[in-house]
């Protein structure tokens, strides 16, 4: 008989209301909207990261504009560790606090009555990461690096956003592998649109749009799960190279 570990999070075949369920404390994050941490990181995204991107300069930006001590910077990011870009632990709680709170948001201006399309929740998904879409570079780097922060917090995250998705929209959803399989294909639609939007040159991301339509299409109806998952793990492995030949050109 297996076991399930301690940090796999329980997930079941078809989307149960309980998990979707808003609350003062923004889950899977340990503060809460009225705590300081999450009044800091929403400046920081909203503000300071469109100016000067995903680092340690956004946050302290946010500090100063807040009248917060800088000290504060290590009680942001005080349960992570630091990643192997060097990045500090307050800069991984502030990309956490990205992914957590778009996802969020997206369920957040929905109706109770209204249910999208796939495809009209996923371009707005999309259309979330504009402010802040030539800093998409360093988003992703800081997300595929592996280690604890990809484990604990960037894949449970494109998990959460996929559930989310077919949740709240009017897609049929199945109860059994193909559960997985869905899932699985929108993440990694997902990713490959972020992909393509960081260096999407095209008046207002327009070719981005187009290229996301096309890949969300092709992986629902097509059932290109294979050959995505693929792409996700060619991408993660030399992302993991680069950064290693990086480190070792500047010792």
């Amino acid at each position: 008989m297996f076991k399930r570990l301690w940090w796999v999070p329980l997930r079941r075949y078809h989307s149960s209301r309980g998990e979707h369920l808003k609350s003062g404390r923004v889950g899977p994050l340990n503060y809460g909207q009225d705590s300081p941490q999450y009044n800091i990181l929403s400046h920081a995204l909203d503000v300071s990261v469109p100016l000067v991107g995903f680092n340690e300069r956004a946050i302290v930006h946010s500090l100063n504009q807040l009248n917060y001590s800088s000290t504060m910077l290590s009680v942001i990011g005080a349960s992570n560790s630091p990643s192997l870009l060097h990045s500090s632990p307050a800069v991984m709680e502030l990309v956490k606090f990205h992914l957590v709170q778009k996802r969020l948001l997206l369920s957040q201006e929905l109706s109770c009555e209204e249910r999208p399309s796939l495809e009209d929740l996923f371009i707005r998904r999309l259309e979330m990461n504009i402010p802040i879409a030539r800093h998409l570079s360093q988003l992703l780097s800081h997300l595929s690096v592996p280690g604890p922060f990809t484990v604990d917090s960037a894949l449970p995250e494109l998990h959460r956003l996929s559930d989310d998705l077919i949740y709240y929209s009017n897609e049929k959803d199945h109860h059994d592998f193909a559960w997985y399989s869905k899932r699985l294909g929108v993440s990694c639609a997902f990713v490959s649109s972020e992909l393509f939007m960081a260096q999407d040159k095209s008046l207002n991301y327009q070719e981005t749009f187009q290229f996301a339509r096309d890949k969300l299409q092709s992986t629902m109806q097509l059932g290109e799960y294979y050959n995505n998952t693929e792409e996700w793990l060619w991408y993660t492995l030399l992302n993991s190279i680069n950064l290693v030949k990086s480190q070792m050109a500047r010792g």
